[in-house]
């Protein structure tokens, strides 16, 4: 069954031929899934439009890769998160120590030798926030048929 987003299609060919990047425990839930991400990808350049980074005719000449590099230029553009400064990182580590044990000597590693990996960390977390709050706003807006589940 096909899905629409906003009165454009998305074939059940574009969706079975999106299903390899989506495994699943059977086939109806790689079929969702699969139809999900075309969902996401259709707002997102459908956005992309909106923001003037391309225009409508182009998207149809996009390959994938070219694809993500209008979404992340889209992304970069929409969503701003703060940078983890030092004290947050400092109360992260404190609050969260067992996350930072080394399985060997069972001992918990310095701050300083895991700081790197908090910041990319806290500023991940902020991104993916931002970015689920964004797709949230855009699936409101938008009129989805056929995306079940």
């Amino acid at each position: 069954m096909p899905v629409f987003v906003n009165k454009r299609e998305i074939t059940d060919d574009e969706v079975h031929a999106e299903m390899i990047n989506h495994p699943a425990p059977d086939i109806d839930a790689a079929r969702l899934d699969a139809a999900r991400a075309l969902v996401v990808r259709h707002l997102l350049l459908a956005e992309a439009v909106e923001q003037e980074i391309i225009t409508a005719p182009e998207i149809n000449a996009l390959d994938e890769q070219q694809s993500e590099g209008v979404i992340r230029q889209l992304l970069d553009r929409i969503i701003t998160t703060p940078e983890a400064d030092a004290a947050t990182c400092q109360r992260y580590y404190d609050q969260h120590q067992a996350r930072f044990t080394d399985k060997k000597t069972d001992r918990i590693l310095p701050y300083a030798l895991v700081e790197t990996h908090i910041i990319q960390y806290l500023e991940d977390k902020a991104f993916h926030a931002a970015f689920n709050a964004y797709l949230d706003t855009l699936m409101a807006r938008a009129e989805i048929i056929g995306l079940a589940a």
